[in-house]
């Protein structure tokens, strides 16, 4: 029995030791002094991002979804004074942070910076460092705002501002511990929306597919009109150069002054470049790269979207055996964003025509005429063309009359080629022989064209048949048939004479 006594004495001598040793770890939880919030910046496209206040940010590190976005600038501000201020007004802690939240220009002042503008990485993260939780007695509170986006890619939405109150505690299984976080993780998040290129009145135009390729058939007289929707990034203001360049094929070109940048002035908020068969937009920025300065026009776009209209058209020298578009790119800050096509349920949107190549011959020699002449017609209408510097006749309109037609004319070797043209079946009409030696044509010659056969088509023959020849008038060879005619005449006298002497007798 005085064993035990002994024993359990010396267990009350040794129990305060394990006691101090456990609020020794408690204290050293709750005594932390500073701590540090991560950045972890998320970005949508538009329509994508989870609604605001949808997912509870626990501070912890989570899924949010979304992609990383690079190069977002965020500034840490001091708001303990206004949050306390607010909270002596009798506001709630959720009605005080979300004040100064919805105001956050009125509270991100110099005088208040916690921690001086960072970057995200190439994760989307930047990590403010030791952050006090305290000054004095009061608990600190520090509102992150997005200062700056990256200025190379098109952000529509900025990051709402947010607001901590610390300290801010573990949240595990469910529910907040009683431990202090002292590496807070919040997740800001933007949207960007997806510029658009479309081609207008597509619906009224003639779909052809062929062996599994599919294309817009047009005529080289046809208007091609294009709408660019644009979305203009939320901080232009910050942009160094913000350009959109839109690039055909060989065969297309812009149609010059088509361009019209809604809400804009060219000449005042943008400029017009021609760039080979296409062109180039610049919003106009009168200061410098560091320090940009846009129309007041053009900074009220921000974070909207830009509608561009402009037109192309097939060129002279289009090759009728292949399909043409155009891509454009939007270029923000030096940086080019995903090309723009044009695109329908099927795919990329693409242009074909077509063309036929002739020769006009003598049906009997099988020889070249030059100086033949055509009009080309179909349903009624009769083409007008316009010659390119390959002597070939290039279709421009329809005419409803023959006689504003254009006379297409074989040439010295007897060709004639009509290209710009839709599938189908046209009519050669000659209004005109090579010389006068040649008979009408008196029907007309039926030809279909079809795109991509062009180049591999056989000249077809077009013939005129000689007219019947004559003896020529004059010459020795007269002489001949008139002694011959006067012999006969003679020798018809002299058996006529010698017939009725016989009779008499």
């Amino acid at each position: 029995m005085k064993k035990l006594w002994k024993t359990l004495f010396a267990a009350l001598l040794v129990l305060p030791l394990f006691t101090g040793v456990l609020s020794a770890k408690a204290v050293t939880a709750d005594k932390a002094t500073t701590t540090n919030v991560t950045i972890n910046k998320r970005i949508w496209k538009d329509g994508e991002a989870p609604a605001q206040g949808s997912i509870q940010n626990t501070g912890e590190e989570m899924d949010f979804g979304g992609d990383p976005l690079e190069g977002a600038g965020f500034t840490a501000y001091d708001v303990t004074d206004a949050y306390l201020a607010l909270i002596a007004d009798g506001k709630s802690q959720a009605e005080a942070t979300k004040e100064i939240a919805d105001n956050a220009l009125v509270y991100t002042t110099v005088a208040n910076v916690a921690k001086t503008e960072q970057k995200t990485d190439a994760n989307g993260q930047t990590t403010f460092e030791g952050l006090a939780l305290k000054d004095g007695d009061k608990d600190k509170v520090y509102m992150f705002v997005e200062t700056s986006t990256p200025g190379n890619v098109s952000v529509t939405t900025k990051a709402a501002p947010i607001v901590l109150a610390m300290p801010i505690y573990t949240f595990k299984e469910g529910k907040y511990a009683d431990t202090i976080n002292t590496n807070i993780q919040v997740y800001p998040k933007n949207e960007t929306k997806t510029d658009k290129k479309e081609v207008v009145d597509l619906d009224k135009m003639t779909v052809v597919a062929d062996n599994g390729e599919k294309y817009y058939n047009i005529t080289t007289g046809d208007v091609l009109n294009f709408k660019l929707t644009l979305n203009i990034p939320a901080d232009i203001a910050e942009v160094k150069s913000y350009s959109v360049t839109d690039t055909p094929s060989e065969g297309l070109a812009y149609v010059d002054g088509t361009v019209k940048v809604a809400g804009l002035t060219e000449g005042t908020d943008y400029t017009v470049t021609k760039v080979g068969n296409g062109f180039k937009i610049d919003l106009i920025n009168s200061g410098t790269a560091e320090k940009p300065v846009y129309t007041p026009a053009v900074l009220e776009l921000a974070g909207k979207s830009l509608e561009v209209t402009y037109s192309m058209k097939l060129t002279a020298t289009i090759n009728p055996d292949r399909l043409q578009n155009n891509e454009a790119v939007v270029n923000i800050g030096g940086e080019n964003q995903p090309s723009l096509k044009p695109k329908d349920p099927d795919g990329e949107i693409k242009f074909g025509t077509g063309g036929y190549k002739f020769v006009k011959k003598d049906s009997q020699s099988d020889a070249n005429l030059a100086g033949a002449e055509f009009v080309v017609k179909q349903n009624g209408k009769y083409a007008e063309f316009a010659k390119n510097e390959a002597g070939e006749y290039v279709f421009t309109q329809w005419a409803d009359s023959k006689t504003a037609a254009t006379t297409v004319t074989s040439d010295k070797d007897g060709k004639f080629f009509v290209k710009g043209l839709k599938d189908g079946t046209y009519q050669l009409e000659e209004t005109k022989t090579p010389s006068d030696k040649y008979v009408l044509l008196d029907k007309d010659i039926n030809f279909k064209v079809v795109h991509g056969q062009y180049g591999e088509q056989k000249l077809e023959t077009v013939k005129n048949t000689p007219k019947g020849l004559l003896p020529s008038t004059g010459g020795n060879g007269i002489y001949a048939f008139l002694l011959i005619g006067a012999a006969l005449m003679i020798g018809a006298y002299a058996w006529f004479k010698k017939s009725k002497t016989q009779a008499e007798v």
